[in-house]
């Protein structure tokens, strides 16, 4: 089954490193996973990819509370620069039972 790739909205809410990101993302800039795959640093992409497959599965994160309902935040996995972005899944999740 091809996943769905709608519904998807990644934003970079901050940022903790003092070297700048090599792919230029900033504080408040906003993805549709869609159609702006391709202007996302790689790296950081490799580890948003586990946490968007487990939002389509219904996975519920520990967030804080200015973390929105399906949603989660991560870290750049590069640690000159750590950036953090949050993740919102607003589609369809899968039926699938957690154990």
């Amino acid at each position: 089954m091809v996943a769905n790739n709608d519904n998807i909205k990644i934003t970079v809410v901050e940022k903790r490193g003092r070297r700048g990101c090599d792919y230029c993302h900033r504080i408040g800039d906003v993805y549709d996973y869609a159609n702006d795959a391709g202007k996302l640093c790689p790296w950081m992409l490799t580890v948003a990819n586990m946490y968007i497959a487990k939002l389509r599965d219904g996975h519920k994160f520990s967030r804080g509370p200015e973390v929105p309902e399906g949603a989660v935040t991560f870290c750049c996995p590069d640690p000159r620069v750590m950036n953090i972005f949050q993740i919102e899944y607003t589609g369809k999740t899968e039926d699938k039972v957690h154990k």
